[in-house]
């Protein structure tokens, strides 16, 4: 229906009746219509607060209604009251400060006066934009301040019901607020308020003898400030949020200009501005309304291209004039930018799934808005558990700061974002194929300087692939992500494995290595795998990585596996199974054990005529967590959800226990 509140309260009985039992009937579920339900509930009149009741009633399956419950009529009122206030705005309402002096007040702003003519600059709370409340009594300022909400801030002030009388006020040569000016500053040749708008008739019927009246501008919200009579601390407060504004014009009337706000639930006026005040408040307010809206869920089930389409029309029609369609339009395009922001995004995959067909009406957008074409690089330390379990947590938290050192600057230049840190691993995103190899060159060759002069050594595998991905909260997902981790496994020390995707967009400007098809998890064919050839330092790296992982202990077939090319797609090879994961039970809790970990099956039993060499428990059991934790980070790479317990598990017997049994 779209009846806007003012409409509605001067209705007669029988039409707000007869508009509540319409809405009470429609099948369209408009958020307006409901809060138009609510609004009646307000009225004193008890057959309409039941009428509104059942209106109300009619939304209940709607995510956005609220249930204020079984309570007294007054308090109903006053939750209602509450939520218009957060929600769309609130008032007229009329805001006091009891137990004031006057006299004293108006002592306190004639000594302020002064100074002013003195320094020519009004001291106050308030920004220089909006000077003039730096003019006004103390208590005034005070009732100003009780309606602002938690970090909200004034940025503009302009006076309304204007003439040329107050032309000295305007430009802050007075206070509004002088018992000296009382001629000039009243409202008493405003007959009839209805006639400007229904919102001011309620404003000034909330006061004695009204003085002046002012729009405010906030971060987030209009107000009208009513002032009354300078006897009283009380004022008229009215306000809505600028999210909710729908249409901004400006008026010309007998010499002044009025600004017209419309919004899904009321219409406003901030009326009789002097016209320069009046040209400015409407374009800054069309600015912050476009500034101030936020993702709502209510956007979901709007179609923002049929709606521009629809304003275009009406352009081409000249039913629109060109300031208000650029308005519209404006807003429109930031309501459709809202609606598929990352604070919507949940909503939205949750609702595509939860009724009929609403995966066909999403999936096309949805793909349009978070997919797109990314190069995602992982890295990883050779050896970095076995290593970490033969140092001090102090050691090999320094060797991670090395590394991080080395590395992070030199991807940052090429444009990569970090997306992970998982320990020793990294997970970064780029948006071109080119800079990511690139990339990843260089930080060998950095890493390959590094480990000629320094005397601790740091090598590690790198794997790019790129592919579409669904971006959300700076995250990607999908399989393009799955594959890049797997050519990070798949790849020797000091060596960068690439897909066959990355090495296509690479046009031939970076020479790579044909390594084969390659079988890997979660892939029913194999992939096509290549790896970057470097200069000479690249085959250096891997004899320098191999004599370092020989001479540590470290066994290639724990941490990596050299690549074997596998047959032809036609008739691909299997890879032999790994069953390279650790039996945790009895060393972790239950609940961090993954479900694969605890299907892996036990060791085949030692044949006897094989001989058994005695093994140092503690030791097996050393490298069991060691084990379990590089299964974690390789889990976690691969997409898995992280696991803070685990993590902060793991970090505590770095620090703790393990010191412990290597000192037995």
């Amino acid at each position: 229906m779209g009846v806007k509140f003012s409409v509605f309260n001067g209705m007669t009985r029988q039409n707000k009746i007869n508009a509540l039992i319409n809405i009470r009937q429609s099948e369209m579920k408009d958020k307006s219509d409901y809060y138009l339900a609510l609004h009646a509930m307000l009225d004193e009149d008890m057959q309409i607060v039941m009428a509104a009741k059942m209106a109300a009633s009619n939304f209940n399956k709607q995510s956005w209604y609220i249930d204020f419950g079984k309570v007294s009529s007054s308090e109903l009122k006053k939750k209602i009251a509450e939520y218009f206030s957060e929600s769309i705005g609130f008032g007229p309402v009329l805001c006091d400060i009891p137990d004031v002096v006057p006299s004293l007040l108006a002592q306190n702003l004639q000594k302020r006066q002064k100074r002013f003519e003195m320094m020519q600059e009004w001291d106050g709370p308030f920004p220089t934009t909006a000077r003039i409340l730096n003019t006004l009594r103390e208590d005034t300022q005070q009732l100003l301040q009780n309606n602002l909400r938690k970090d909200e801030k004034i940025e503009k002030c302009w006076i309304c019901l204007y003439n040329e009388g107050l032309q000295p006020f305007r430009d802050c040569q007075r206070s509004l607020d002088s018992n000296a000016a009382t001629t000039l500053v009243n409202l008493s040749r405003i007959l009839n308020p209805g006639q400007i708008s229904p919102a001011l008739e309620q404003m000034f019927s909330k006061t004695d003898r009204p003085i002046y009246l002012l729009a405010i501008l906030t971060s987030k919200r209009c107000l009208l400030f009513l002032r009354d009579e300078l006897r009283t601390s009380q004022a008229a407060v009215l306000g809505f949020y600028l999210q909710q504004v729908q249409s901004v014009q400006t008026l010309n009337e007998a010499g002044t200009v009025s600004v017209e706000i419309e919004t899904p639930q009321d219409i406003f006026r901030l009326p009789h501005m002097f016209a320069d005040d009046a040209h400015e408040a409407g374009n800054i307010i069309r600015e912050k309304t476009i500034e101030a809206i936020e993702a709502q869920e209510e956007f979901i089930d709007r179609d923002f291209e049929k709606e521009l389409k629809k304003l275009d029309m009406l352009f081409k029609a000249k039913a629109v004039k060109n300031s208000e369609y650029i308005f519209r339009k404006s807003r429109l395009q930031k309501m459709e930018l809202e609606k598929f922001s990352d604070a919507n995004v949940e909503l939205l995959l949750a609702k595509r799934l939860s009724e009929d067909g609403m995966a066909d009406k999403f999936d096309e957008q949805l793909m349009k808005k978070f997919t797109s074409e990314k190069t995602v690089m992982f890295t990883d330390i050779v050896g970095f558990s076995s290593k970490a379990s033969q140092k001090m947590l102090l050691d090999t938290m320094t060797l991670l700061a090395v590394h991080d050192k080395l590395l992070v600057p030199i991807f940052r230049k090429y444009d990569g974002t970090l997306i992970k840190k998982i320990g020793d691993a990294l997970m970064i995103r780029f948006d071109e194929a080119m800079k990511a190899c690139n990339a990843a060159r260089e930080m060998q060759a950095e890493l390959f300087a590094f480990n000629k002069r320094s005397k601790e050594k740091i090598f590690i595998r790198i794997g790019v692939n790129t592919g579409t991905v669904f971006v959300k909260n700076e995250d990607v997902f999908g399989e393009a992500v799955n594959i890049a981790a797997r050519m990070e496994t798949l790849a020797k020390p000091g060596r960068i494995f690439i897909t066959e995707t990355t090495m296509e967009q690479l046009s031939g400007r970076i020479p790579c290595a044909d390594m084969g098809f390659h079988q890997v998890k979660g892939k029913n064919e194999p992939l096509h795998v290549f790896a970057i050839k470097d200069n000479a330092n690249s085959d250096e790296m891997a004899e320098m990585a191999a004599q370092y992982m020989q001479e540590a202990g470290i066994k290639q077939g724990e941490h990596l596996a050299e690549p074997a090319t596998a047959s032809p797609p036609a008739t691909p090879s299997k890879p032999s199974a790994d069953n390279g994961l650790p039996d945790l039970t009895g060393l972790l809790p239950a609940d961090m054990i993954s479900a694969e970990q605890q299907k892996q099956p036990m060791p085949t039993a030692t044949s006897p005529q094989t001989p058994v060499t005695p093994v140092d428990p503690q030791l097996q059991m050393l490298q069991a967590i060691d084990q379990a934790r590089a299964s974690y980070i390789d889990a976690v790479k691969q997409g898995d959800r992280r696991n803070p317990d685990l993590e902060d598990w793991f970090a505590r017997f770095e620090e703790f226990l393990r010191p412990q049994f290597e000192n037995k």
